[in-house]
């Protein structure tokens, strides 16, 4: 079970854990006096040759806190769709969201572990009521569950754009609408947010011209129809603001494309000037652990 955005109690801080094919993220947040404190933001190599059990080791010798834990999906890892809402009791919205996932899936429904979060209704009368679906494999969550055991109090499963979601919350411009975009390799996921509300995602592939230089010719076209589609679909003013996330060369490269060709303000954020944080974070460790942070700001918790 994902516990995407179910609310119950929150704690004083969350532990954020991205893991990848040779590392792991791990970001520690803070909640004692009430803002976010980013405590911890470190990327750890993972020793392959323990196999299975590579990721406990890691974790074990980060002597970790005793904070709920959510881990971060990778892409290729789960399905996200926007599907038409099954006119269901809210207890068989699950199960009744397992049989409209089965189309967005390459793989038996019944192996999957399925979860739902709303989006605002569309202000345009007679459309149908819309939820996000995500599926992900069992025994990949099972397998990450079994990986963390012992290492602290593993109670969510996460994907990037919730991620995304959770840090949009903390940009001042995000009050009124903003644009996250997420740049990993050639590929750009766009989310947009209205403060801690959760419109809409995509995923994009950036196109690269010889020489491995980013052509963003394509891309500014695709997120001006999905900021089109954000504000005819749910009524709302024009996005403002554009935030590309995380720094360096590749950001910098896509904003100076992006300012010519389009009205908002674009921004690269620096989770130094976002959070408060305990000492310095540097663009390398930003781009290894973003969606770390990302997850350890979740406030929402639910058990597996």
């Amino acid at each position: 079970m994902f516990g995407l955005l179910k609310k119950t109690a929150t704690s004083k801080g969350r532990i954020g854990i991205a893991v990848r094919p040779d590392t792991v993220a791990i970001s520690v947040i803070r909640r004692d006096a009430g803002a976010p404190v980013l405590e911890r933001c470190e990327c750890l190599a993972l020793e392959r040759e323990r196999g299975p059990g590579a990721l406990g080791v890691a974790l074990r010798a980060a002597v970790l806190p005793q904070l709920p834990i959510s881990v971060v999906l990778q892409s290729g890892e789960y399905k996200l769709a926007l599907v038409e809402a099954p006119d269901v009791p809210p207890a068989e919205l699950r199960a009744a969201m397992r049989w409209r996932m089965r189309e967005a899936i390459d793989y038996q429904v019944e192996e999957a572990v399925i979860d739902v979060f709303d989006v605002p209704n569309p202000s345009r009368g007679g459309t149908s009521r819309m939820k996000y679906g995500v599926a992900a494999r069992r025994t990949l969550v099972n397998g990450i569950a079994a990986g963390i055991a012992g290492s602290g109090e593993f109670d969510v499963i996460d994907i990037p754009e919730l991620c995304l979601r959770n840090l949009a919350g903390l940009v001042p411009a995000g009050s009124s609408g903003l644009a996250m975009v997420y740049l990993e390799g050639l590929t750009a996921t766009v989310v947009i947010a209205r403060g801690n509300t959760f419109y809409f995602a995509r995923q994009m592939t950036l196109q690269a011209t010889e020489g491995a230089t980013l052509d963003a010719a394509g891309f500014v076209l695709e997120l001006q129809r999905s900021l089109d589609h954000y504000e005819r679909n749910f009524d709302q003013p024009p996005i403002s603001h554009i935030a590309l996330m995380p720094g360096g060369s590749q950001s910098q490269a896509l904003a100076a494309d992006l300012s010519r060709e389009v009205s908002a303000k674009i921004m690269t954020l620096d989770l130094n000037t976002l959070l408060t944080c305990s000492k310095p974070v540097a663009v390398e460790d930003q781009s290894a652990c973003l969606l770390a942070v990302g997850a350890a700001l979740r406030e929402e918790r639910r058990s597996l």
